[in-house]
């Protein structure tokens, strides 16, 4: 056999490092050159890997080869073929005997496939050619699946071009599995548990793209699961991702009016209850609708009262709206230098007066003595015309705590009343869909799939509009980043 270009170099390495572990030899016998032995290992390594990709190469070759010459030699004696005749007559050696006549036979199957059905008279002419190729039951079966299988999934891919699958198309399926001795549902058990999932999985994706999922949409997605044998935990894996991606999308535009209508959380809640088999999820979920129902109802100043916390002595008429834990951090410009002041405590917010009670000190703030406040990363910064400016935070319920200050300034000031006044800060559909779609369901700063906001660029506050051009993906985190820097 010649050699390769490869193979020469290979031998002239092997030459060279021959010679320079003689003569590391001759200088010291007590040494071993370590950069030569290297050498040695890798040519042979790359030596075999070559002389095996050049063997394999060629016996490809010569498979092929002598397939070709059975194949017209096939039809040539048709009814007359022997196939121990043409293995003497066409010098193939009993090495490459089996491969030949599986190589013959695949090409047979792939011919009577090629219309993607296969007729009783095709199936049994591939018997008797597999009798005349002496291939054995088990490794006929084999092949005959293969090429079954490679077929239902052509016709399973072009049925659910359109999410759904018709009569004739679910017969044709059926005709294809019954040709190796399955059922539909057991052809996809068998061979698509992970293409079978990739093409459902697909198929939801087509019917929620949107951002929605229509009732008729989910009844035809279920039919066509169904048809195949899918079972429904089966089918939640293969749509977890985006069932998960479609209820975020939901939540969010939900959400995109800072409150959750009744008819918005049943649509969630339908959602939850078909499409999650997760109970993190749907607890991470309903806690999501939970909380904005609940913000929705203090920003409209409907604060909730609370008993009277024992640790606050609160005047006649006085009503308690939170008690938790709140660390106050207050820095100060002093001809001395920089003075941190720092304060860890309970926190009282009632319908007059912010409380902190703490060890080494106490003190309280006036609604009406805040000259103004505003909401960052680090707390909610206040400030006043006497004691309490500084930044406050919260470790429990933060959120909450900061909204029901500021609504109770506001409704100390009269500038919040309880009402439900128009919100000028909806964003329509069309525009939450173009926006959604923009950034892929992911906030436009970290790139998270989960606590995501549709956030206006500009506020409204300062003039930003509802149009998608001034509307970005944020999630809750990164939003609150934003407001650092307005």
């Amino acid at each position: 056999m010649a050699q390769t270009e490869g193979q020469k170099r290979s031998v002239k390495s092997v030459i060279v490092v021959d010679l320079r572990l003689k003569q590391s030899n001759q200088n010291n016998h007590t040494s071993f050159n370590m950069q030569a032995a290297k050498g040695l290992i890798n040519w042979i390594k790359m030596g075999i890997s070559e002389v095996t990709s050049a063997i394999d190469a060629e016996r490809e070759a010569r498979i092929n080869a002598h397939a070709g010459v059975i194949n017209l030699e096939f039809g040539r004696l048709k009814k007359g073929f022997a196939f121990d005749a043409a293995v003497e007559k066409f010098g193939i050696s009993g090495g490459d005997r089996s491969a030949v006549a599986e190589r013959v036979y695949r090409g047979f199957l792939a011919r009577t496939w090629k219309d993607l059905s296969q007729t009783d008279r095709e199936t049994e002419l591939l018997s008797w050619a597999a009798g005349c190729l002496g291939i054995s039951t088990d490794k006929v079966s084999q092949l005959n699946q293969e090429a079954a299988a490679n077929a239902f999934q052509q016709v399973l891919v072009a049925a659910l071009a359109d999410n759904q699958i018709n009569d004739a198309e679910a017969g044709q399926l059926s005709q294809i599995a019954a040709r190796c001795g399955f059922t539909v549902q057991t052809m996809m058990a068998t061979f698509f548990e992970h293409k079978g999932e990739a093409l459902i999985r697909s198929a939801f994706t087509q019917y929620s793209s949107d951002g929605k999922l229509e009732r008729d949409e989910w009844k035809q997605f279920l039919q066509t699961v169904e048809q195949l044998g899918v079972p429904r935990d089966k089918m939640l894996h293969a749509i977890r991702q985006p069932a998960r991606q479609l209820i975020e999308h939901v939540l969010a535009d939900a959400r995109s009016d800072k409150e959750i209508s009744e008819r918005e959380e049943k649509v969630l809640s339908s959602l939850l209850s078909n499409l999650i088999d997760d109970t993190t999820f749907v607890a991470y979920v309903r806690e999501q609708i939970a909380e904005t129902k609940w913000m929705a109802e203090i920003e409209k100043g409907r604060l909730p009262s609370i008993g009277s916390p024992p640790e606050a002595a609160l005047r006649a008429g006085e009503i308690a709206y939170y008690s938790g834990p709140v660390r106050y951090v207050r820095t100060r410009e002093l001809s001395s230098g920089k003075k941190t002041e720092e304060l860890d405590g309970l926190a009282v917010i009632t319908d007059t007066r912010f409380i902190l009670s703490a060890t080494d000190k106490s003190f309280q703030i006036s609604h009406r003595k805040i000259l103004g406040h505003r909401l960052s990363s680090a707390g909610l910064e206040i400030r006043s015309d006497g004691k309490g400016a500084g930044t406050y935070s919260f470790p429990v319920d933060h959120d909450k705590a900061f909204t029901i200050w500021r609504v109770a300034i506001g409704r100390a000031n009269q500038t919040i009343v309880e009402t439900g006044t128009n919100n000028t800060r909806h964003i329509s559909r069309d525009v939450r869909q173009r926006v959604w779609q923009r950034y892929g369901g992911r906030c436009v700063e970290c790139g998270a799939a989960d606590y995501l906001e549709f956030d206006h660029i500009i506020p409204v506050a300062k003039g930003g509009s509802n149009s998608d051009s001034n509307v970005q993906l944020l999630c809750r985190k990164c939003n609150l980043k934003k407001s650092d820097r307005i």
